[in-house]
């Protein structure tokens, strides 16, 4: 009815003063980490009944380290045995509670599943039945670990997570959908067929998460990931973590973040296990094969994990291994997910004697009984060769790790050793001669 309309009718007795409107606030201060919903029905009791203020007032106070959460997340996370903030978490989690875009150089490990966790958590509305929050990952394995986590810390909350990715039931997953899924983890592939589909919609999404974005390059998964960010929200928060940051994660933050994105890096300390016996081999590039063959003989492989830096790498050396007689399978990028899931299978239970692998594998890789580990080309960085190293000697066994060291790569071993400060024996092969 038009206004003017309505001013000819009686007025009211009492004249209210109309509701301000909510400002939209992609972020959480650390006055606002009591639940809304409980925050919002207890409101009026807060006023009425002191005690129950100061019952309120204790809520607000719970702690994860210095940072203060809401008491459901503070409970959740003693249940998860998390008592101190990794750095990570430490110096994304108040950036990302303001609503500020993040671009957070980080390794697998260092917690930055928690630090982008608990604000979309806090975000969240649990009364609202669609999809408010979406973390984009590499592979099933880390969709499955992240979608866990994060439904761990937002338990008490009554946040519905829901985790879809390729070779699994596509109908479950639309049904689990519609059940009304506040958070969706997924690989990109799968997220961008459903949407295709219209089964999921990313219209009223406020916080979208890149986990791992290098690892989404290496895969050949940035252009879906861009489809995917263009189909959310220009009006959103955005974060982005990765272990390093190449030209094409570069182009993606300044595509689609804010110019005045908070920057952070984070580098774990450099500590293998102590229960890895580390060996280095000095042997030209062209001899790599003649050496590995060499040294199937002297420590006869029963399993072996070797890698590589490329798929066509990975592939080559497969192939080569296999023509001489070895049961081998590569696991690298290229292949699908139900491949990759068969591969490593047969690997685990060692229908595979060797597995050339791309660094796919060394960071989310979980064999418990694994004794050998060869880096056939030389880790990028000391993160890399800690995280290969790390794929031996689990659960307190014992573990060998060997790498080769090329001609050229002498410098980049030489940095590898100073930042990981273990002691590497220096082994020596026979088709160089007698030692």
């Amino acid at each position: 009815m038009p206004e003017q309309e309505s001013a000819t009718r009686r007025r009211p007795a009492t004249r209210r003063r109309p509701p301000k409107d909510r400002p939209r606030d992609r972020g959480l201060t650390a006055s606002a980490s009591v639940d809304d919903a409980r925050a919002n029905a207890n409101s009026q009791a807060e006023t009425d009944s002191p005690l129950l203020a100061a019952v309120l007032a204790a809520a607000r106070s719970h702690t994860f380290g210095a940072i203060e959460v809401p008491v459901t997340i503070a409970r959740a996370l003693e249940k998860m045995g998390y008592v101190t903030p990794t750095e990570v978490q430490a110096r994304a989690i108040p950036p990302l509670r303001e609503g500020k875009d993040l671009i957070g150089q980080a390794q697998t490990g260092t917690g930055k599943t928690a630090a982008f966790g608990i604000p979309i958590v806090e975000k969240i509305d649990p009364t609202a039945g669609f999809v408010q929050a979406l973390v984009l990952t590499p592979t099933r394995e880390l969709c499955v670990q992240v979608s866990d986590e994060v439904a761990a810390i937002g338990q008490l909350r009554n946040v519905r997570v829901v985790a879809i990715y390729g070779g699994a039931s596509m109908d479950r997953q639309i049904t689990a959908l519609k059940r009304g899924a506040q958070v969706v983890v997924g690989t990109p592939g799968r997220v961008l067929d459903l949407i295709r589909r219209g089964e999921l919609r990313l219209d009223r999404v406020h916080t979208v998460i890149l986990d791992e974005a290098d690892r989404m390059l290496d895969m050949g998964f940035i252009v879906d990931v861009e489809t995917i960010l263009s189909r959310c929200p220009r009006q959103r928060q955005t974060a982005l973590f990765s272990a390093t940051m190449p030209y094409a994660i570069l182009r993606i933050c300044d595509r689609f973040m804010d110019r005045d994105a908070q920057q952070i890096s984070v580098r774990p300390e450099h500590k293998t296990v102590e229960t890895v016996r580390q060996l280095v081999y000095f042997v030209a590039e062209q001899d790599k094969v003649a050496a590995l063959l060499e040294l199937t003989r002297e420590f006869s492989f029963d399993r072996l994990l070797v890698f590589r830096h490329t798929q066509i790498g990975v592939d080559r050396l497969a192939a080569t291994l296999k023509r001489r007689g070895k049961n081998v399978a590569a696991l690298h990028g290229g292949l699908s997910q139900r491949e990759r899931d068969r591969t490593l299978a047969d690997f685990k239970s060692g229908r595979i004697e060797y597995l050339v692998a791309t660094n796919v594998a060394s960071r989310g890789l979980d064999i418990s009984d694994l004794p050998y580990v060869l880096n056939f080309d030389i880790p990028e960085d000391a993160d890399t060769y800690v995280h290969r190293v790390g794929r031996t000697a689990r659960a307190g066994k014992e573990g060998t790790a060997i790498t080769f060291v090329g001609e050229w790569d002498l410098d980049a071993w030489e940095a590898i050793r100073d930042q990981v400060g273990a002691e590497v024996e220096e082994g020596a092969l026979t088709l160089y001669g007698p030692a």
